[in-house]
């Protein structure tokens, strides 16, 4: 449990970039056109330290994955494991669904564009 602790004190530092809810929102929603269009990739992800090369490959390439834990008996597992790897690979988990997690990590070709998102001032006010 402490093993864990560590990893989600650490996931921000690691992952480099922290998403707002407004970003993780425009994921969300930009996943479920990917995936009704089938362009949307999978990882399944049955043990966390030897899925780590495929999903970081499938991110440098896709920078938005659903990966799926077929593997935890718990929806709360597959929200633990979903944090793991995320520390892993340096990405962001932007949703977990049931044991289906979605991650985000920025390549440098920038595939996914957040200009279209609305952002908040400290005001509340939408600029």
């Amino acid at each position: 449990m402490s093993r864990l602790l560590l990893l989600l004190f650490l996931a921000p530092i690691a992952a480099g970039v922290l998403l707002t809810g407004g970003q993780r929102r425009f994921l969300r929603a930009h996943a479920g056109r990917l995936d009704s269009a089938k362009q949307l990739k999978r990882a399944i992800v049955c043990d966390v330290p030897s899925s780590r090369d495929e999903v970081s490959t499938m991110l440098a390439a896709h920078e938005l994955i659903r990966c799926q834990f077929p593997t935890a008996k718990k929806k709360a597992r597959a929200k633990e494991l979903a944090e793991e790897i995320s520390v892993l690979v340096g990405a962001e988990v932007a949703q977990v669904l049931g044991h289906t997690a979605l991650l985000y990590r920025q390549s440098p070709a920038k595939i996914i564009d957040f200009s279209t998102v609305l952002v908040a001032d400290e005001t509340g006010e939408i600029e």
